[in-house]
């Protein structure tokens, strides 16, 4: 047989195992590094807001701002010791709002909601609420705590690039971050509420980012569905006794 023939014969069949095995090898050498691209995108973000060491600086904070709402604003604090509770008191037309978490429960008064005294909080409200108390970045040491994060691509918005990385906690809440591809700072996020016994989506944009006293970055005003929290004051590690989050 002509060795030409031969040749025209083996060819194609020897670019089928080729593009096989380099279809393969793609493969394999895509899925690493998606891996590595997650770790990496969330390597950058903790270094944008100040790195993993000034983030476990922060112990404690605590922040005077005022909500703009259909042209009212209506001021508040929030007081929070890390892994400890969080406080939020604001007051609105002359009533005392008032929200509590720590590690075991929650509790509310929201007169314009019928809560005229601080009531305990459903189980799944608190579940949603828990996560807040760690008020160093998610991001940092995620794996020990007991998170998992996933890549999903990329997205654009405005003219702006972001990197769509899900972070789920250990108890299950679970949020989408979009973490811009320039400066890494997380321009909004999205995750999925129970309100009033409804799963709602919200979405909440991130802004103003400020160094606080210890190093690190924190969005100074954020906007979810048209309710802006904007932070006047943020002071970093205050002493905050515990007892603010016991209730009598």
């Amino acid at each position: 047989m002509p060795d030409y023939i031969c040749t025209l014969k083996t060819t194609p069949m020897k670019n089928i195992f080729t593009t096989f095995f380099i279809t393969c090898f793609l493969f394999a050498f895509s899925a690493t590094s998606f891996a590595q691209t997650v770790d990496e995108v969330i390597a950058s973000h903790v270094a944008a807001t100040g790195g993993t060491e000034n983030w476990k600086k922060l112990q404690s904070m605590k922040i005077t701002g005022h909500i703009e709402v259909q042209g009212i604003e209506i001021p508040f604090t929030q007081q929070a010791v890390h892994n400890k509770g969080y406080r939020v008191d604001a007051e609105f037309q002359g009533m005392q709002i008032i929200q509590i978490t720590n590690q075991t429960k929650s509790w509310e008064q929201m007169p314009f909601a019928g809560k005229t005294n601080l009531e305990p909080s459903s189980e799944d409200e608190h579940k949603q609420r828990v996560d807040q108390l760690d008020i160093q970045n998610e991001f940092v040491d995620w794996k020990e705590k007991g998170s998992s994060v996933e890549l999903l691509g990329k997205d654009e918005e405005d003219g702006n690039e972001y990197f769509k990385v899900r972070l789920t906690t250990k108890t299950g809440n679970s949020a989408i971050h979009f973490i811009d591809t320039k400066t890494f700072l997380i321009y909004k996020t999205k995750r999925t509420a129970k309100m009033q016994g409804q799963e709602m989506e919200m979405e909440t944009k991130l802004m103003d980012y400020k160094l606080l006293s210890v190093g690190v970055k924190i969005p100074h005003k954020t906007d979810q569905m048209g309710q802006v929290l904007v932070f006047d004051k943020v002071e970093a590690n205050v002493a905050i006794p515990e007892s603010t989050f016991d209730v009598k």
